[in-house]
């Protein structure tokens, strides 16, 4: 029944490769109605960095905070007066902006009443370094989608009611020329207006607005402020549209627990892009949705050419993430008691997800037909944490339940490339030493630098090494990995938080011909030359060769609540 979609809350998280910064633009959209007096608003900022200070610009006021410290949090509240529900410019834009990246998450919630009845919407602030200058809008019809899920158009007192809205946020400090592009009686028309520097305007949106294209950088926000039905219920969707450029081809389309019906809404500027599923084209409905035949389980799908997809059904408007966005780490920020993540990884190395500093052992993972991939659900306890993965890129999702609906969105995230030492916000270093020393002089060094013997035990680190070291020098330089004399077989030798020395991985790098009988080379190098392809070999330890020195990454270790502040004490 529609009903549930009209008070159950929406989410829509974050979703760029990275969604962290030092620069973010926004507004509060409408959440309910303008006259409705008991809603709240509050933003989220959370430090990835030590000593970092960030300062929010409102309504011709600013507010800095200072000292934050990696994995702190700071919560902002907002007066009712910061939501956008004219019509027609406004002022009502919030800036933020940090010493260090940031990642910032907005709130916006009723009061009062049962929670099943409040009007809950979060999602996540993309950095202005996501944002762009062409957006395809989603062609959202209002009564269609009511109609998709079994209901019938209520009875509207006013018009702003009947349509979803656009938000159109100037992101630098510069007058902006704005085009929108509308399909009108299938003809493509164009309207040109200009917005000043950080200044934001509201407008009615339909399926037919095709695109929003800009002289300069903007934010751009679907929202709908209240879903309405017979009996009074409603719901607020807010959904901050990504630029054309994170488009993509391949989606797991999640199957989330609880939700019996659900649709797909393509987004593309070509015409014919079409969706397919185990090589059958879905066939759209006359309001555009897609369907898949079996809901009960995670699917693959592939689009002819580059698209967004959102995942919509009762309860949620969920854009998905592509196969090429997958990330390493996420960051999740709850509102909820009850709290879900959704994860997708390679089966191969599903084992290799953790949540914070704990790998996810008791998860129960489903298989995904036809691909590479698993998926799992579970139940989370923290109203922060991160999760991460260890050698390969996933995807996560948050799921969070109101009493009567589940409702979710991607998570955060923060770096897109794995570690084995976990969530990476600043990345490790390879650095090759000028002095040539035998093996365990080597390894003497860089420790002595707070360092280690490069370890690359994966192809993915031995093309990081590569990159970094890229040269020509016909020599060779000592990399952590050496042989046992107990057992012959080959380990890393290595400094990690529990242990000092690991098993070696099944992935290996030798030269031709390598390695060389045991007594001849107890330990290993790599060729600096990038035309032998940075190939290992066995040589003897005592042998003087440069050392390639690791710099651990800098990882986050818990996220941790902080303060929560009133911005409306500081308004003049």
């Amino acid at each position: 029944m529609f009903v549930i979609l009209l008070f159950a809350s929406t989410l829509s998280q974050g979703l760029a490769i990275v969604s962290y910064g030092d620069s973010f633009i926004t507004a509060f959209p409408e959440n309910v109605g303008y006259f409705y007096p008991f809603t709240s608003r509050s933003l989220r900022v959370t430090a990835l960095h030590q000593d970092t200070s960030f300062t929010i610009f409102y309504n011709y006021t600013t507010i800095t905070k200072s000292n934050l410290q990696r994995g702190s949090t700071t919560t902002m509240s907002f007066p009712k007066t910061a939501e956008v529900h004219e019509l027609n410019y406004s002022t009502n834009s919030i800036r933020i902006t940090s010493t260090k990246n940031v990642v910032v998450h907005s709130l916006s919630h009723s009061d009062t009443g049962p929670i099943q009845e409040k009007n809950i919407q979060t999602t996540v602030i993309q950095p202005i370094t996501n944002l762009g200058t062409n957006y395809l809008i989603p062609p959202l019809n209002h009564s269609g989608l009511i109609q998709t899920f079994g209901g019938s158009p209520a009875p509207f007192p006013f018009k702003r009611y009947s349509s979803f809205k656009l938000i159109i946020i100037n992101a630098e400090d510069t007058e902006n020329t704005i085009t929108l592009v509308w399909n009108v009686s299938a003809c493509v028309q164009e309207e040109k207006f200009k917005i000043p520097s950080y200044q934001l305007i509201q407008i009615q949106a339909n399926d037919s607005i095709l695109m929003v294209k800009s002289s300069h950088k903007v934010a751009v926000i679907l929202t709908h402020p209240c879903l309405e039905n017979t009996v009074c219920k409603c719901n607020m969707i807010v959904n901050q549209i990504l630029p054309v450029r994170f488009q993509g081809q391949n989606f797991v389309v999640p199957y989330i627990p609880g939700i019996t019906q659900s649709r797909l809404l393509m987004t593309s500027n070509v015409k014919s892009a079409s969706l397919s599923h185990n090589n059958v084209q879905l066939k759209p409905s006359p309001s555009g949705f897609l369907s898949l035949s079996d809901q009960t389980k995670s699917q693959y799908v592939n689009a002819s050419v580059g698209v967004s997809l959102r995942l919509i059904s009762p309860g949620l408007f969920i854009e998905l993430i592509p196969e090429n966005m997958f990330a390493a780490c996420y960051v999740l920020q709850f509102y909820s008691d009850i709290r879900y993540a959704l994860v997708i990884a390679e089966t191969s190395s599903k084992n290799n997800v953790h949540t914070q500093r704990d790998h996810i052992t008791s998860a129960q993972w489903t298989e995904i037909t036809g691909t590479k991939y698993s998926s799992t659900i579970i139940s989370l306890t923290e109203s922060q944490t991160f999760i991460w993965h260890s050698s390969s890129k996933i995807a996560v999702y948050i799921l969070e339940n109101s009493g009567t609906a589940v409702y979710g969105g991607p998570a955060i995230p923060i770096s897109d490339q794995p570690d084995e030492f976990g969530c990476v916000v600043i990345p490790g270093q390879f650095e090759v030493g000028n002095d040539r020393l035998s093996w365990a002089e080597s390894l003497a060094h860089c420790t002595s630098f707070h360092k280690q013997l490069a370890c690359p035990t994966t192809e993915d680190i031995q093309m990081d090494l590569a990159n970094a070291v890229n040269t020509t020098k016909d020599e060779e330089a000592w990399i952590g990995l050496r042989r046992s004399l107990m057992t012959t077989d080959w380990y890393w030798q290595r400094h990690t938080p529990s242990t000092t020395s690991l098993p070696s991985s099944d992935f290996f790098h030798w030269a031709d011909g390598q390695p060389l009988d045991q007594w001849k080379g107890l330990c290993a190098s790599l060729s600096l030359d990038r035309v032998d392809a940075f190939k290992w070999k066995s040589a003897k330890c005592c042998e003087k060769k440069r050392p390639v020195c690791y710099k651990r990454p800098i990882v986050l270790n818990v996220l941790t609540p902080g303060v929560t502040e009133n911005f409306s004490q500081g308004l003049i």
